[in-house]
This record gives structure tokens, C-alpha cells and sequence, in this order.
């Protein structure tokens, strides 16, 4: 894994699987980046607090490292991908047909 995500990275991520949004966000929930929408903060916090429990529950399970967390709503997605170490990447979308695209593109920026 290179550099973190940058802005332009998260723009093409919205541009090129039609998601709503996406943030960069570190272990503690801080947002790193967005691409700005309204209260990025407050769900940097909370997708930071689901990261860390996710994150317990797998070590408690002996089930490894946590790479991807899917959440599945009757009128959304929201998908958590690790980026290294210290990072973490999520989007938003109402659209659940994006899950393969989102998938795709999301590592593919992660790899880069």
C-alpha cells in the first residue's frame, strides 16, 4: 500500500461508482479527508466506533485482522474498508447494486 487516499482520490471514487460519499478517517474517528459533505465529522466518529468494535469482536473471535466491514440498511450501504494501519476508508450510498463496483474501486485505490 502507497500514500493515502488523497481528495482527488475520493472524488474519482464518487465519479466513477456514483456513491454519495466518502471519507478517509483514522482508528480514533477523525477525519482525515471527505468529499465534503455535510457532517463528515460526526460520521467519521461513528464509523470510527464501529471500526473499533468490529475490530474486538474479530480479535476476540481469533478470526485474524479486519479488513472490510459491509452494512447492509433496507435503503443503503455503507461499506468500511481498511487502508492500513492506521486508516481506515468508507462510502455511502442508497444504491446496494454498487456493492461489486464499490468493492472493486475502493481496493483498487487502496492498492495504488
Amino acid at each position: 500500500m502507497s500514500s493515502r487516499p488523497t481528495k482527488q482520490d475520493l472524488k474519482n471514487i464518487v465519479v466513477d461508482t456514483g456513491v454519495e460519499n466518502v471519507l478517509l478517517f483514522d482508528i480514533d474517528g477523525d477525519l482525515i479527508e471527505s468529499n465534503d459533505f455535510e457532517y463528515d465529522g460526526n460520521y467519521s466518529a461513528m464509523s470510527g466506533m464501529i471500526t473499533t468494535m468490529s475490530k474486538e469482536i474479530i480479535q476476540n473471535l481469533d478470526y485474524g485482522d479486519m479488513d472490510k466491514i459491509t452494512i447492509h440498511a433496507n435503503n443503503g450501504l455503507i461499506i468500511i474498508n481498511k487502508f492500513n494501519r492506521d486508516y481506515y476508508l468508507a462510502s455511502f450510498t442508497r444504491d446496494s447494486s454498487k456493492l461489486g463496483l464499490l468493492m472493486k474501486t475502493m481496493d483498487s485505490v487502496i492498492n495504488k
